[in-house]
């Protein structure tokens, strides 16, 4: 079986409301209305279609403004190559210039997808009995809730959550501590005292605002810290992760940053994703070292639809060290989806799909 053709189909969608995040620094993000999607359909010469997702495209007019060329070089690198050839066609990604920016690992990711897809489908199975089958059934999922003035609007957004089932939350931070605080404390005043609660920094901190913060917000029972300060040097995070009593997330992309963190002991949970690492084999074989190492895991999220959620969830279902609640909120944040039956979740979970490959259909006239 080989691939015959691609297709490529832009979408726009607009999310729920307008989120910012922190940068490096502390300063805050632009205000994200909305979100630029592509969205990948390959052909094969078997005639089974396989689909995959570059998600949340940031810079669109850069990146989508020629589709013509990129559908054309698309085509050039998969039309002959069987949908099975997944290490290879990663050989040759890890060779883009593009491979290290966020645009590259999420094109990696779609065309990854796309492969497992076909080959699922091919077999009449699920993704997940191709990476050796599923030890869950269902994912819990933290509800991201970021930076916004209003407190009020923070409580609400809490209170809705709750009241749907969620029992997990993670909150942006890392701009302003005092408003950081006042947003912590009303989480854990809506939610109670036995939900879980993160906080995500988003390198808004320096080494000694990050341990000063920490135990400032940890009064509030904090279940895990993201990315308090830069994430470039791992011997810094463990500086801080000596200080403070709170577990320690990061962002783990590839196998050379994963030493390092092991290396320098300076996280207690890999935060791993299809989209961060390039799709879903880089991503398993970080989680398997995460694995060897004893850190636990959890699934991180570039905010993507209904497509990409499927194959998160699929990577999900083979982690045996899932340690915390995972990110994966794109079905609930977004207005709109792509696929036939949007996904949904059932007190604060996820179903994993039980379908051949991905396990959900693409309705083209949503792309339309």
């Amino acid at each position: 079986m080989k691939i015959t053709g691609l297709k490529l189909y832009p979408h726009v969608v607009q999310r729920q409301y307008g989120t910012v995040i922190a940068q490096e620094g502390g300063l805050a993000g632009k205000t994200r209305p909305g979100s630029a999607f592509l969205f990948i359909e390959a052909a094969t010469d078997a005639g089974i279609t396989g689909w995959g997702e570059v998600s949340d495209v940031e810079d669109a007019e850069t990146h989508l403004g020629d589709l013509a060329g990129l559908e054309e070089e698309l085509n050039e690198l998969m039309v002959g190559r069987s949908p099975y050839d997944v290490q290879q066609l990663h050989r040759e990604l890890d060779e883009r210039p593009d491979r290290q920016e966020e645009f590259g690992r999420c094109l990696s990711c779609a065309l990854d997808m796309l492969m497992y897809d076909i080959q699922g489908r091919a077999a009449k199975r699920p993704i997940y009995d191709l990476l050796g089958g599923a030890v869950r059934q269902e994912v819990t999922i933290s509800w991201v809730a970021y930076i916004r003035e209003d407190i009020e609007l923070i409580r609400a957004e809490i209170a809705e959550k709750v009241d749907q089932g969620f029992r997990a939350f993670k909150l942006k931070v890392g701009v302003d501590i005092d408003l950081d605080e006042e947003r912590v404390a009303a989480a854990r005043e809506v939610g109670g005292p036995d939900v879980s609660l993160k906080v995500d920094a988003n390198e808004g901190w320096s080494v000694g605002e990050a341990v000063a913060n920490i135990k400032r917000l940890n009064r509030y029972g904090l279940a895990g810290v993201e990315t308090p300060i830069a994430r470039a040097n791992p011997a810094e995070i463990a500086a801080v992760r000596k200080q403070v009593d709170v577990p320690i997330l990061e962002h783990v992309q590839d196998l050379q940053y994963a030493l390092e963190v092991l290396r320098h002991d300076a996280v207690d949970v890999f935060n791993v994703a299809t989209t961060g690492s390039g799709g879903l084999w880089p991503a398993r074989r970080i989680i398997a070292m995460a694995e060897s190492a004893g850190v636990g895991v959890l699934l991180g999220s570039t905010v993507e639809m209904g497509l990409g959620t499927l194959a998160q969830l699929h990577l999900a279902a083979t982690v045996s060290n899932l340690a915390l609640p995972s990110d994966l909120v794109g079905p609930g944040l977004y207005r709109s989806d792509v696929l036939r039956q949007p996904l949904a979740y059932c007190q604060g979970k996820l179903a994993v799909p039980t379908g051949a490959g991905l396990g959900g259909d693409v309705d083209p006239s949503a792309l339309a």
